[in-house]
């Protein structure tokens, strides 16, 4: 009988990200790794794992080399044992795929240790260096530690590279779990904030990470048994394409403004980002096309002129989060934000986001407030769902239903004391099971 599990996470090491602990090697190091619905790789600092010790280590003649939207990484691919969960109340696998990074650009895991992709098989790409690897007359082809010592190439410089040997798939963490019989192919978030919570001016790392407005539940397994957590009904949203978790967005509504349509990607883009839109857990913002963006720009505007100058501090999203004095928005003044989607049925569903999730207080700094809708140049037109969407509700990615997998929304309930105290003691040192 596969498990079903609660996994405590927190903002705090992803500044808004949510990571969860995992635990990796024969001597169970702790890790934090970024959940990230965007991405499929299992990829950790070498700074943080100390793999030359580790008693369970596999070596393999596999390097990885991934880009995101903004940072990317590469370095040899090694198997070993890799848990999560609680004392009395986890899992684990032996052979799961784990990539080390060798270089980075700047700032791709904030200060977290690496990332852990909930996204299809698709996304991790690896290549074999073992004809490379044989000229160098290594004994074992072992892409590890060779690709830690000796490569300083940017990630740019090592993609081109190492496109002359052979490409090959990795199956991710969360399908080897599913196909090992572990969990059922279907997780759940819940979330409530895209930011940081700054409780007072100087905060300190600890309280940061105890704060409850800072933690969030990752359920593996069976999340919609855990009815604690949210309240039926379960609104789906189809999956149309699973290289990400992509889905159709019809449109966008700011208040009882107009429908704005969301734009079709463009015929060149379709190829590589299949629809115009992805619900993507490891973006802290909404990312609209510009188009699109400044359309929701005008429909504020249009509710209250007022708000054209509280918004001119935002824009493009610059890797970097901007606040403004938190006493120049007041959120019962700004309307709720409506996106219309395409269910199995090809019917339409509407998520809603309300102004304190796109809205975020006390952040980046306490006393101050950040806006969470944001355009990428250079982007398609293709919507990044991020954690503001995702914090209004319980959110399931079951990857079973319908044919290609279906991301189900529902009200979540507010937790009780005894969870959060089981929260706050996983990240103070005192684990208890959920």
């Amino acid at each position: 009988m596969p498990h079903s599990l609660r996994v405590p996470i927190t903002n705090v090491f992803a500044e808004g990200g949510f990571c969860a602990r995992l635990y990796l090697g024969s001597h169970h190091k702790p890790v934090h790794l970024i959940l990230d619905t965007g991405s499929s790789s299992l990829v950790v600092e070498h700074e943080v794992y100390d793999a030359h010790n580790d008693k369970a280590r596999i070596t393999t003649s596999l390097v990885q080399a991934i880009t995101y939207g903004k940072g990317g990484w590469y370095g040899p691919l090694i198997k070993t044992r890799v848990g999560l969960g609680l004392a009395g109340h986890a899992l684990a696998i032996n052979d799961a795929p784990v990539a080390i990074v060798s270089r980075e650009r700047t700032d791709s895991f904030l200060q977290a240790d690496g990332i852990l992709g909930l996204a299809y098989c698709g996304l991790n790409h690896a290549v074999d260096m073992q004809p490379f690897l044989q000229k160098l007359g290594l004994p074992d082809n072992s892409s590890y530690p060779y690709f830690l010592q000796h490569h300083d190439d940017n990630v740019s410089e090592f993609k081109k590279f190492i496109k002359q040997y052979p490409p090959t798939t990795v199956t991710p963490y969360f399908t080897d779990l599913e196909q090992e019989g572990v969990v059922a192919n279907q997780f759940g978030l819940l979330t409530h904030r895209s930011s940081i919570y700054h409780p007072k001016q100087y905060s300190l790392h600890d309280e940061l990470v105890s704060h409850h407005n800072n933690h969030g539940l990752f359920v593996l397994g069976a999340p919609h048994v855990h009815v604690d957590l949210y309240q039926p009904p379960l609104i789906t949203v189809a999956v149309h394409d699973d290289k990400y978790y992509n889905v159709e967005l019809a449109g966008v509504q700011v208040g009882n403004s107009p429908l704005i349509p969301a734009p079709a990607l463009a015929e060149k883009d379709v190829a590589a980002f299949r629809t115009n839109a992805i619900v993507d857990s490891g973006a802290c913002a909404i990312v609209l096309p510009e188009i699109l963006f400044e359309q929701v720009k005008a429909q504020f505007k249009a509710i209250n002129p007022e708000f054209e100058h509280v918004l001119s501090a935002f824009g493009e999203y610059t890797g970097n989060e901007t606040g403004i004095d938190a006493k120049q928005v007041d959120l019962c003044q700004w309307p709720d934000i409506h996106f219309y989607f395409l269910d199995e049925q090809q019917q339409t569903v509407t998520l809603t986001m309300s102004p304190d999730t796109y809205w975020q207080v006390n952040a980046p700094a306490h006393g101050q407030i950040s806006f969470k809708i944001c355009t990428l140049t250079g982007w398609p037109n293709q919507v990044i769902l991020g954690l503001p969407l995702l914090n209004n509700y319980y959110t399931i990615f079951d990857r079973d239903a319908g044919e290609k997998g279906v991301v189900r929304f529902a009200k979540p309930r507010a937790l009780c004391n005894e969870v959060r105290q089981s929260i706050k003691h996983a990240f103070t040192g005192k684990d208890n099971n959920l």
